[in-house]
């Protein structure tokens, strides 16, 4: 082989080499649809453009009690009550989606189970500069929590670039069965 030939060979091996990394590199059509995550940890405030969270507790329990209502929810599988505070920051609004998405990439949505729309923090409307405490429910099995991530946007639908608050639930194995109440007692979504 001459010269000439081994130094063509060479470039397109090169060439072709550098498309495969460009294609794999080149962001998709869901890649630009998809919410911008804005990260965060359990305990601290999370600061997204529209909203402010900040996640205080995690509960797990089989049974669910909601204000004003009877009976007591209950589940084949179990309630993840998470505990929070949202701050509108510059127009009133609504959380549409809520989710935990899990450490094995499954996604589980907030609950709606009857009463809670009236109850959670799902169906408060947030004023700007005024904190509301309550809780997101979802249902789902205690044991995929480790891991966990909780997803919040403003939006239930057309989320392309929303902000998502995303925060980790810093939940681990060994931590379940403190987390566990006979029955999660719910408060109906105040602002402070």
């Amino acid at each position: 082989m001459s010269g000439r030939r081994i130094v063509n060979v060479g470039l397109t091996v090169f060439v072709l080499v550098a498309i495969v990394a460009l294609y794999r590199w080149t962001p998709t059509q869901q890649d630009f649809q998809q919410p911008v995550a804005v990260n965060g940890v359990i305990g601290k405030p999370v600061h997204t453009p529209r909203f402010d969270l900040t996640v205080d507790t995690v509960r797990i329990s089989k049974k669910l009690r909601v204000p004003r209502t009877t009976p007591d929810r209950d589940t084949l599988s179990d309630f993840v009550v998470i505990d929070a505070t949202v701050k509108a920051t510059k127009e009133p609004i609504h959380l549409g989606k809520v989710q935990i998405r899990t450490s094995d990439g499954y996604l589980y949505l907030g609950s709606n189970r009857s009463g809670l729309q009236d109850v959670d923090l799902t169906g408060f409307q947030f004023a700007p500069d005024i904190p509301a405490r309550g809780s997101f429910v979802v249902e789902m099995p205690a044991d995929k929590l480790p891991g966990a991530v909780l997803l919040v946007t403003e939006k239930p639908f057309f989320t392309d670039l929303e902000p998502q608050a995303t925060i980790s639930l810093g939940v681990k194995k060994d931590q379940l069965d403190g987390l566990r109440q006979d029955v999660a007692v719910l408060t109906t979504a105040d602002a402070s």
